[in-house]
Order: C-alpha cells, then sequence, then structure tokens
C-alpha cells in the first residue's frame, strides 16, 4: 500500500508507511510508449497487492513492482534456460533494450545485441518493434526477470560454442561490466563473462578502475562453458603466471588459511587462498541453528583450518570445508566402520547429479541416488527434503582421505541381503547401468548393486567409459566376488557370454551370442563358457562391412556352420538375418553377383588346396583354381590383395546350397541384364539387406540396386524405383525410390501432408504480387511444420477441370539454378517464419516419370509454434496457419480467439487450455 508524492518521467516515489520507495515506468503497468504522468499523479494510492524487491544499493529506497505481482510468478514459471521467445521492444537505452514476453519484462543488454560499431540501441531499435528468435538465458526468480540475448541465438552459435572445452585459454575484448563488479566480453562471437572474484585485482581495486570497454585480454581461461545458457564463464585469476604450479602443490587433506572473496548464489563461500581459489558449500560450514553464512561471515575475513577434500585440476579450483576439520571430526569418523547402521538429517538435497548430504552425529554422509530406493520417475527432490531424519542408512564406505561417510538406503532395504546372497561366483547376470564414473560402472542386478570397474568392461583401446556407457544401458557380466561387508557384487562384463538358445548346439541351430570386440577384418563374440569365436566380415551382413553397425556388448543371433566337441566353432551372423532364406532362395544358374568376395585361405574353417570359397551373400559358391597359376592363386587367396569379384553362377546344388561360379562369364552376362532394365519407367526391387544407411536391393536376376534409405524402408519391402545411373566399369547400378512415391502423391491429389503450389515467386504474367513474394509458399510451409509435417510441392498446380495434379515443373519458377531456388527459399522463410523453422525443411528436385521436374519442400513437424508474417503489408500482425485437411487456414478468425489458443496449448505444449 502507497501513495504517490512525485512523478518523474521514468519512475514515480511512492510514501510507503513512512519509507521513500520507487517504482520504475517498467514496473507499473503502462502501455508501450506510455509514461509514468500519462497514467499516474500526485496523491494517488495502490490497492492492489505489490511485490517487494531488494533495496536499491544507489538510491537506498526500497523498490517495488505492480506488474511482477501475482500471476506474474506463475506466468515466469513456464520459461526456463534455453527457450526462443519472440519479443516485443518497450523501451531502449543505452546500456540495452527493454522487451516484454507474453505480459513479462526483460532486458537484453548492450553485449547481447547485434550492433554495428558505435551503433546504439536506439539507433537499430525502436518501441513497438517485434523481434524473433530472442534467447532467455536467465530466469530469475527471485526478482522475477527474464534475461534475453539476441546474440547468443545467431547461426552458427551453437556450433562455434560446441567447440570450446574447459580448459580452452582465449583472448576477449570487454563489451560491458556486470553490476555485481565482474565482465561481460566478446570472445570470437560468444558472450563471455567474468566474476569479480575470478579478477586478479589489486586490494581495494574495481574492475571498472583495472578495466574498460573496447579493452583485449589475453590468456583468460576457460572454466565452464554453459550450454543451456550459450556463455563462457571465463578467468583471468586461474591462469595467471605460478598458478597451475601453485595448484598441483596442494593436495586432499591439506589445512589451509583463506580469505573470502565472495558469497556464492546458494549460501557458500568464495575464498582467496594464497592466489589459488576456493569454494565452500553451505553444508561443509559450521553455523548455529537458523544462522545464514552473511550473519557468521564478511568479505575480507579469513578462516584458519579449511581442510581440503578436493584439489579439481579440471576446473583449477579448491573444494574446502570447515566441518571435516572441525574439533573431534577425526575421532568421531575412526569410531565409524563398514556395516554401521545410522540415523541422518539432510543438509543438502541436489538435483545435478542426483545426491543427498547429511549429518551423521556431526559427520558428512553422502547418499547417491542409486543408493536410495525411488519409485519409477520419482526424483530425489520429489522424495526428500532438507531437514528431514532418515533411519536404517547403512554404511558401506568409511572414506579417510575425503572425511565422508558414503552412505545407503538401498542395501539395508528389506530382502536385499536375500537377493546378495543369491548371487555366487561365476554366475551371469543382466545389470542395469545405475551411474557411469571414471573408474567404473555402478548397476542395479536385480535388487543387488553392482560394480564393474574400467578393466572389466568391454572397451576398446583408449575408450572412456561415457563413449560406451550410458545410465539405463544394459549389460550382461560375471560375478568376480560377493562383498558382504559393503554389500556390493563386483562384476566383469569382459568374462562374460550369453547363453546358448539350443542345448545341445548343433549345425544350423540359431544361438545368441555377444559382441566382445571389434577388429579389423571382422569380430569376435563371446559363446557362453568363456568361449570366443571369430566371424568375419563377409559372414555378417549381405553388405560388405556389416561390422560397423554393431556395437561391443551387443547381443546379436548367429547361425551355427561348425561344431566340435560341443562347441561352436563357426558361426554366421549374415544366416540369421531377415531375408536371407527368402535371398537364397532367388538363386538359380544365370543370376549374376557384382560384389562377391573371396573368403581368403586364413579365414576359411578348413584350410585346404581345393577351390576358391566365394561369399555371394545368402550362400557360398566355389571358383575352380586349377586353370590359375601359381601367382593368381596366391593373389586371389592373400587377405590384403583380396578385392571385388563379379561372379556368375553356374550351377546350384540344392541339396547343400552351394554353387559352381565362374568370374569369366561374368561381364558380358552382367551387361545383358543391366541394358534390359527399363531406364524410363518404375522398376520393382526388394530390400535384402539396410548398411550404414544404404539399401541393397534386388532387382532381379542378381542385379543388384543401391540407394540411400528415407527412414522407412525396411528388410523384405517391394518398392518401386527408377535407375538413376548405370556404373559399367564398377558393375553399380544406383536407384531412387522418391521420383515415384511422388508421382503418386500427385495422381493422389491435394492432402493433409501434401500441398501443389505452381511456381515459387513466379513471373508469369497474371501471377498476383503476393505469390511474386513468395508468401503462398510460406504460409503452406508454416500449415506443414504447426501440424505434422508434410511436403509443398513447386511446379505443381491442381487443374480446375479435373481437380487431379498437372505438372508444369519447377522451371517456371523463373530460377536459373536449383541453388538460386533454395537460396530465395531460404531468404523468405527467413523474412517470414519464425527463427525456427530454418532448420524445419529440406528441398528436393525430383524428375518424375513423364520427364519433369519438381522442387519437393520436405516439411518436418515444429516443436514451437511457427508464425508466419506477410512482409508486402508492413505492421501487418504474425499469423499462425495449421493444415487441416487440403488446406492450410488458422484454427481461429483471430489471434485471441480460443480455439486457437487451445490448438496451440494441446499440440506443442501437451496440456489442456
Amino acid at each position: 500500500m502507497g501513495t504517490v508524492v512525485e512523478v518523474e518521467r521514468e519512475f514515480i516515489w511512492l510514501d510507503v508507511g513512512g519509507e521513500r520507495a520507487v517504482l520504475y515506468a517498467s514496473e507499473l503497468m503502462l502501455g508501450i510508449g506510455e509514461r509514468p504522468a500519462d497514467r499516474y499523479a500526485v496523491g494517488d494510492r495502490f490497492e492492489a497487492a505489490v511485490f517487494q524487491m531488494e533495496p536499491n544499493p544507489e538510491s537506498g529506497a526500497m523498490q517495488f513492482s505492480i506488474r511482477r505481482a501475482s500471476p506474474y510468478p506463475e506466468v515466469l514459471a513456464g520459461f526456463e534456460v534455453g527457450a526462443e521467445v519472440q519479443a516485443t521492444v518497450v523501451n531502449t537505452y543505452d546500456a540495452g533494450i527493454e522487451l516484454e514476453v507474453d505480459g513479462l519484462r526483460g532486458n537484453a543488454y548492450l553485449e547481447e545485441l547485434l550492433l554495428h560499431p558505435s551503433e546504439s540501441p536506439h539507433q537499430r531499435y525502436e518501441s513497438g518493434e517485434t523481434i524473433k528468435g530472442v534467447l532467455v538465458w536467465h530466469v530469475n526468480q527471485a526478482t522475477r526477470h527474464l534475461a534475453l540475448s539476441i546474440k547468443r541465438n545467431t547461426p552458427g552459435y551453437v556450433e562455434a560454442l560446441q567447440r570450446r572445452a574447459v580448459g580452452d585459454v582465449v583472448s576477449a575484448t570487454i563489451t560491458g561490466f556486470q553490476p555485481n563488479g565482474g565482465l561481460w566480453l566478446n570472445v570470437d562471437g560468444l558472450v563471455g563473462g567474468v566474476l569479480p572474484r575470478e579478477l586478479a585485482l589489486n586490494d581495494g581495486e574495481s574492475a571498472r578502475e583495472r578495466y574498460a570497454v573496447g579493452e583485449t585480454i589475453d590468456g583468460l581461461l576457460v572454466q565452464q562453458v554453459n550450454h543451456e545458457a550459450r556463455v563462457l564463464a571465463l578467468s583471468a585469476k586461474r591462469n595467471v603466471p605460478g598458478y597451475v604450479e601453485a595448484l598441483q602443490r596442494h593436495a586432499v587433506g591439506d589445512v589451509v588459511s583463506a580469505t573470502i572473496a565472495a558469497f556464492t548464489g546458494i549460501g557458500g563461500l568464495w575464498l582467496d587462498v594464497d592466489g589459488l581459489v576456493g569454494g565452500v558449500q553451505p553444508w561443509e560450514l559450521v553455523l548455529a541453528n537458523e544462522e545464514s553464512v552473511r550473519e557468521r561471515y564478511t568479505v575480507g575475513q579469513t578462516i584458519d583450518k579449511l581442510f581440503v577434500w578436493r584439489v579439481d585440476h579440471r576446473n583449477r579450483v579448491l573444494n574446502l570445508s570447515v566441518r571435516r576439520n572441525g574439533p573431534g571430526y577425526v575421532g568421531a569418523l575412526q569410531r565409524r566402520t563398514v556395516g554401521d547402521v545410522v540415523s541422518a538429517t539432510i543438509t543438502h538435497v541436489g538435483e545435478v547429479p542426483e545426491v543427498l548430504l547429511l549429518d551423521v552425529d556431526g559427520l558428512l554422509g553422502v547418499v547417491s541416488s542409486r543408493e536410495i530406493a525411488l519409485s519409477e520417475g520419482e526424483s530425489t527432490r520429489e522424495h526428500y527434503i532438507v531437514g528431514e531424519t532418515i533411519n536404517g542408512l547403512f554404511v558401506w564406505r568409511v572414506d579417510h582421505e575425503n572425511r565422508l561417510l558414503a552412505l545407503s538406503a538401498k542395501r539395508n532395504a528389506p530382502g536385499y541381503m536375500e537377493a546378495l546372497q543369491r548371487r555366487a561366483v561365476g554366475d551371469e547376470v543382466s545389470g542395469t547401468v545405475t551411474d557411469v564414473l571414471s573408474a567404473g560402472l555402478w548397476l542395479e542386478v536385480d535388487g543387488a548393486i553392482g560394480w564393474i570397474f574400467k578393466e572389466e568392461a568391454l572397451l576398446e583401446d583408449g575408450e572412456a567409459l561415457a563413449e560406451r556407457y550410458s545410465v539405463g544401458d544394459s549389460i550382461t557380466a560375471v560375478v568376480r566376488h560377493v562383498d558382504r561387508a559393503s554389500r556390493t557384487v563386483l562384476l566383469s562384463a569382459r568374462q562374460s557370454g550369453l547363453a546358448l538358445v539350443e542345448e545341445p548346439i548343433v549345425l544350423g541351430a540359431t544361438i545368441k551370442v555377444m559382441v566382445a570386440r571389434k577388429r579389423d577384418g571382422g569380430i569376435d563374440v563371446s559363446v557362453g563358457g568363456g568361449s570366443e569365436v571369430g566371424i568375419p566380415d563377409y559372414a555378417l551382413s549381405l553388405r560388405p562391412g556389416g561390422s560397423a553397425e554393431l556395437e561391443m556388448g551387443q547381443e546379436i543371433d548367429v547361425v551355427v556352420m561348425g561344431v566340435e566337441d560341443g562347441v561352436p566353432t563357426v558361426l554366421s551372423h549374415r544366416r540369421a538375418l531377415a531375408g536371407w532364406e527368402a535371398a537364397r532362395d532367388r538363386l538359380a544358374a544365370g543370376f549374376v553377383v557384382p560384389d562377391a568376395r573371396v573368403i581368403p585361405w586364413v579365414d576359411r574353417p578348413n584350410r585346404d588346396d581345393g577351390p576358391a570359397a566365394v561369399d555371394l551373400g545368402p550362400i557360398t559358391g566355389f571358383i575352380r583354381l586349377n586353370e590359375r597359376d601359381a601367382a593368381a592363386v596366391e593373389d586371389l587367396m592373400n587377405r590384403r590383395a583380396n578385392r571385388r569379384h563379379g561372379i556368375v553362377i553356374e550351377a546350384l546344388d540344392e541339396e547343400v546350397w552351394t554353387a559352381s561360379v565362374s568370374e569369366a562369364k561374368f561381364e558380358a552376362r552382367w551387361q545383358e541384364l543391366a541394358d534390359s532394365l527399363p531406364t524410363d519407367e518404375g522398376v520393382e526391387g526388394e530390400v535384402i539387406d539396410i548398411t550404414r544407411g544404404v539399401a541393397t536391393l534386388d532387382l532381379g536376376f542378381g542385379l543388384l540396386g543401391e540407394m540411400p534409405v528415407n527412414g522407412d524402408e525396411r528388410i523384405g519391402e517391394v518398392v518401386t524405383v527408377g535407375i538413376r545411373s548405370v556404373d559399367r566399369e564398377e558393375y553399380r547400378i544406383v536407384v531412387e525410390s522418391g521420383a515415384y512415391r511422388l508421382a503418386e502423391m500427385i495422381a493422389g491429389n491435394e492432402s493433409a501432408t501434401c500441398e501443389f503450389k505452381a511456381v515459387f515467386q513466379g513471373q508469369r504474367e497474371g501471377d498476383s504480387k503476393e505469390v511474386r513474394s513468395g508468401y503462398p509458399v510460406a504460409r503452406a510451409m508454416a500449415g506443414m511444420m504447426n501440424q505434422a509435417g508434410g511436403h509443398v510441392l513447386v511446379g505443381v498446380y491442381e487443374d480446375q477441370e479435373t481437380k487431379k495434379g498437372k505438372v508444369i515443373g519447377w522451371e517456371e519458377s523463373g530460377f536459373d539454378t536449383e541453388d538460386a531456388f533454395v537460396t530465395e527459399l531460404a531468404n523468405v522463410v527467413g523474412r517470414m517464419l519464425s527463427t525456427e523453422a530454418g532448420g524445419l525443411y529440406d528441398v528436393r528436385f525430383e524428375a518424375l516419370p513423364g520427364g519433369k521436374r519438381i522442387a519437393d519442400i520436405v516439411c518436418r513437424p515444429a516443436e514451437r509454434p511457427i508464425f508466419t508474417r506477410n512482409v508486402r503489408h508492413r505492421g501487418a500482425p504474425a499469423k499462425f496457419f495449421v493444415r487441416y485437411e487440403a488446406a492450410t487456414r488458422q484454427p481461429a478468425d483471430g489471434q485471441d480467439d480460443r480455439e486457437l489458443y487451445e490448438y496451440i496449448q494441446g499440440r506443442f505444449y501437451g496440456r489442456e487450455a
């Protein structure tokens, strides 16, 4: 409740119970361009609830806000860091611009704008102007404010940020000063920030006294890459001469003195430790009940006997603790042993990572998320609160080096010991990864907790665990040891095999095995009992190089082709693939195989001097060697000299499914068959293999076609394709299916996923100015993106008499080249559609069976609403279009209609309006 005592140009003064308070224009309910004097007068009283903020450090007056009162916080809670929004300019200042986003107020400061040198925000932006693609980089719930950025959402920004890593040393140009005394910088187009504690300043010296806008600072260390807020956190202090050497002289267990440099945002301390950066989290302090860190400590104060519990060389910081060095702490820790059951009070609930920190009679305890029995999908924060007491926690490790108790709720839950006792050394078990560390993996094994050391995991040379495994992965492993003291199952994935599907093993049986390692020329698989069998590349897939799609630890089906003493010696993954038998049954005398592979002697299960074995895909063929000289045979059978072989089947033994083949007759037969393929109409082909994004089609008589996979092809599917090219030197046929699918689409007329456009920006006589602007095509694209996606076909129109699609070709749009068409379409999309639309479409130029070419604009569904603006009409509002059946229209006549609101809420946010 307050009374207006004075009205200024940009704010008003209030009397609030005898206290002087200020309301800035941005905190009043004003329209765009409206000033406080236009709405308020001396003597006015505010009856509405008002949100009170921190006192202004400059004026000393309290700040109030009408705008940020309820329900403002609820609206603000709907915004997340990383969101892209559309904003309206409310005011421009020398230091930036103020924007409105769905009724909320936010600021984009000078360093967040895209300005030319010497250009001011007043020159670039106008009140009332709408800006798309603005990034939310900070949501301040305390002050109820959005921090916004245009710069952090420019093309290429994300990619440039991804090329930066912690530890990089960069040069940067100062763009502004942070309100807290730090710096904003430009790092080759990226936004960087340096907090005041990260600057190497003299005592009492401020950043403004040391630095100036436009100055370049060299040797800044990247201490954090924040991909969510799209900013680099930099430090001058952590890269000064001698810093690294000084950090290396410290170790866990050191006791140091330090001077407080700043308070952390969550109630901890930043400290100076003889020039090094140190941090103390609030749970590492010893405070009285209800006492805050600011009541106990002040900036500049020295704290003695801080315990170093971690030296973080990556971030160049010391993690410190007051608590772990308190009187009697070490003695109390020594009285604890593995197996103790304790009660503890929660002091902190961490979200990333999910962890509980607890007070155990003055000792620090930690419980990770893997040690808590949570319901599926439940988070630690949903289950626990600070101050809560947990009983029955099991001590599974006493860490004397870090002065810490590792605790577990799960290892003391009812039934846990019974689950653990069912495990024995040598058992083969399946486990789900619950945590990935640098030293190993934590797993859940049927209710018990398991651990795999890095050395016992399936890794390639130099590979890190995080590159191979993720939380939720399933791993099959062998029990090496059951540690009943810590209640942990120690496992090995390296020693594991998978149970066989059939017992006993017989020729022709299909069994499951696990990929143990990938090597040059094939893979090794683990087959129960610890034995391993090699499978060469030629037996992995219908296409060469099939091992590229297999992963270590992956389960695969194989067919047993050789057995000795009940153990499989020869396996084929290929023969277990879907479609293999159908491919085999199509073979007959006269078929050609353009990409046969000779099986070298070293890879054959029975090495002898008989005919050369040739892999034909579905079956094995044999070439007679008695007509070749010794050098030719040696070349043919040498793995390193192995080459592609074109083969014609001369005869087929269907009883044992082998073939006699000929190389000499191949070329003439292949050319004859290739010449018989029609080039101006569709050809049917069956998909017999899909490997590394390429589908192989059987076009008949052993002729194989290859085409890129579009995503919906399946092995065994018969598709109509056209012949794109025939390489007579490589005996390779490339086919395409897109044109024939488009022909079917055009014959079926316009639909919910297909719209015809005769031209894009056409110059034909009679074309309207709107058509020439490209707006109809942009509007159709937006409609597809706001619904389920689809195709906008340029070069096709609906004949009014027959109501069928008529093809005229994309060339009617008047562009000289396909590149010119694509470039101009990108310009139109950039001008007329929301920023996100630029990444939601592809353009393909397809030749239809009749010979004419069209442009197929393939649109993908959007995750956020795509708005359309007709730039021909200055000041026209952006509109929202959706594809309904065979028409593109708005869900409602006006943007404020309930129908439009309900559609957007349901389609993009999955909630009812």
